[in-house]
């Protein structure tokens, strides 16, 4: 019996898939630690174990994007701007 699994994402995905879009349970199935699918076998469901939802970080509008609260130690130099003389 061959040991190959794989998964087949959604159409609407196409290429822009990821592998944080595979929930856990799956995942444990996909990596042969468990021979049982999650339909087969639900998970436990406790309190404390957080929602799954996937990495945002590939769409430019939903990534987080730090800002830094130091000044810049180099400034830009613009151009059409005279040089002040003190």
């Amino acid at each position: 019996m061959p040991r190959n699994r794989w998964v087949q994402y959604n159409e609407k995905v196409w290429l822009d898939f990821d592998a944080s879009q595979v929930p856990p349970e799956w995942h444990r199935w996909l990596h042969h630690i468990t021979d049982k699918t999650p339909t087969e076998e639900p998970p436990v469901d406790h309190k404390w174990i957080m929602k799954h939802s996937e990495n945002v970080s590939l769409y430019s509008g939903e990534k987080y994007v730090p800002y830094s609260t130091t000044r810049p130690k180099v400034t830009a130099w613009q151009p059409g701007q005279k040089k002040q003389d003190d």
